[in-house]
């Protein structure tokens, strides 16, 4: 067709609407891009009021061929939709049209209208259609309008092979936000680590009952990554998923009540503390467990019941007399401190016991106030002087000056040269990976006391680059971590150094046979449970290192 002047166009396209040629208006519009602005505007009003038969097929034809054309006249859809919300029956019968050019585009707008007229046309088209881009745009549309009746249909597509399609099917079902979207969700976690990201970040926008309830259930998942982003968005929930996470205290299941308190404790939120306190006086058999329940109320504002804590202290597993030692810190007052002081001047195997998770745990509130007892101090200063790590004796000597105690940083003082020149032997180095500080701290007194050198960290994705850095004889490793996990930690380690040039032991609460195959599979030489003891950790360095 030859150019069209101006004038000649938009008497055109007056014909063509007096005789209703629609096949004729198509032909002379795919000319609008050649025509001045003003002529252009000319031309879609006269679309604009034309009868609606005509103006819909036409209006999208024009947005469709030339979207660029909605910068020049941005209320072009909104006429378009105006004129759709008008004759909707018009608009259904062309959606239905599969040979129409602009299909695509009229799915994209019942979507972004929320028509309910279309839902049956585009399940339909679900059901049908085979083109993973027109199913991606019919999924899209089924989400925005909101009918639960399409979870079921929509979730069939999690399991395709195009990942847009899929990513689609994810955000329409977390649109849904129904019982059964949720659920179908839930059931495609732990095949592919970005897409379970992306589900659990569904669960955490939606914040139904549904949705919380399924993160909760991610806490015992067999995938450590499923169960690592379940934990941080749970926290992200803060109050709202306490009643759920409360009622997780009530069960039996030791691996779901360790998630469940860390999940607590970085929430921070002092709603947590009388289930926690319910928890600890039914005296969990799991040392794991007790361990994980004090070291959360240490990071809680525990203003009220603290002598709770107290119990912690005559544990029998060293790990969690710690933890108890540093909620009993962070949470000290004048009943807490009678009893300890009563403890000590038993003068037994328990206060001395006290003395060296007082020291180990550098609960610098409790080592103050007990400096007037001398069972406490001659103690004390025998752990500091002869086992303690340098930067725990450091610890206490800057708490000492802090407070005006100069005669006791003198006396400690004293054997300054000597742990320096014991420091300058040459020690192998072994790190030690955990998101508990409470735990590094353990490894950092153990390792030091077995004669090696720690280095530890509490970011899993620092401690890869160092570890390249630092090349250790060997690293410890949690499982469960934030970011990346203990087995994401061993994959990216093995890049560099074999099994037998860096041996990487997993310490770790979880017994998962899953958990424990992928930990092999990604380089891990030995798995180590919790509660751990010196004896166990330098027997199993030993074996690789010596």
């Amino acid at each position: 067709m030859a150019k069209i002047k101006p004038a000649a166009f938009i008497t055109e396209i007056k014909n063509n609407i007096a005789e209703n040629d629609a096949v004729k208006a198509n032909i002379v519009l795919s000319h609008i891009a050649e025509m001045e602005l003003a002529v252009q505007k000319e031309a879609l009003d006269l679309f604009w009021l034309s009868p609606v038969e005509f103006a819909i097929p036409l209006l999208a034809a024009v947005l469709d061929k030339f979207p660029y054309l909605s910068n020049s006249f941005p209320d072009l859809k909104e006429r378009l939709v105006a004129r759709i919300l008008e004759a909707p029956e018009v608009y259904l019968v062309l959606l239905q049209d599969e040979k129409s050019e602009c299909r695509e585009l009229l799915i994209e707008l019942s979507g972004e209208i929320g028509l309910d007229d279309a839902y049956h046309v585009l399940m339909a088209i679900l059901i049908n259609a085979e083109d993973h881009d027109l199913l991606e745009k019919v999924v899209v549309a089924l989400g925005e309008i909101g009918n639960s009746g399409a979870a079921a249909n929509i979730a069939e597509l999690l399991y395709t092979e195009n990942d847009d399609l899929v990513a689609a099917a994810v955000k329409a079902l977390g649109q849904l936000g129904s019982a059964t979207a949720i659920h179908r969700l839930y059931e495609k976690l732990g095949h592919n680590q970005e897409l379970d990201f992306a589900i659990l970040d569904v669960f955490l926008e939606v914040q139904s009952h549904d949705a919380i309830k399924k993160l909760n259930d991610t806490l015992v998942s067999h995938h450590a990554h499923v169960r690592s982003g379940g934990k941080e968005r749970l926290v992200s929930l803060g109050s709202k998923a306490l009643p759920v996470l409360a009622d997780n205290l009530l069960q039996g299941d030791p691996d779901l009540l360790i998630h469940t308190l860390n999940v607590m404790g970085d929430m921070g939120d002092e709603g947590a503390i009388p289930a926690i306190k319910k928890l600890i006086h039914n005296q969990p058999r799991d040392g794991n467990v007790r361990f994980a329940a004090y070291e959360t109320l240490g990071r809680l504002p525990l203003t009220k019941g603290a002598y709770v804590l107290a119990a912690g202290l005559h544990d029998p597993v060293d790990n969690v007399r710690s933890a108890a030692a540093t909620a009993i810190d962070s949470n000290y007052n004048e009943i807490l401190a009678a009893g300890l002081k009563n403890m000590i001047r038993g003068e037994d195997a328990e206060a001395l016991d006290m003395v060296r998770t007082i020291i180990s745990t550098q609960s610098g509130t409790i080592f103050l106030d007990l400096l007037e007892i001398d069972f406490f101090r001659k103690n004390a200063f025998e752990c500091l002087t002869e086992s303690a790590h340098a930067e725990v004796r450091d610890y206490f000597i800057n708490q000492l000056k802090e407070n005006g105690f100069e005669k006791e940083v003198a006396e400690l003082a004293g054997d300054q040269e000597e742990v320096v020149a014991a420091a300058e032997i040459a020690k192998k180095r072994v790190v030690a990976i955990d998101d508990s500080k409470m735990i590094l701290g353990i490894f950092r007194s153990m390792l030091h006391a077995l004669g090696y050198e720690p280095f530890i960290f509490l970011e899993p994705e620092v401690a890869v680059e160092e570890v390249r850095k630092l090349k250790p004889a060997a690293v410890l490793t949690d499982l469960n971590m934030p970011g990346i996990t203990g087995i994401e930690v061993t994959r990216r380690i093995r890049e560099t150094f074999s099994k037998d040039e860096m041996p990487v032991i997993m310490v770790t609460t979880q017994n998962e046979n899953q958990d424990n195959e992928a930990a092999k599979a990604a380089g891990v030489n030995e798995i180590l449970h919790k509660p751990f003891t010196k004896e166990g950790i330098g027997e199993a360095l030993a074996r690789y290192l010596e």
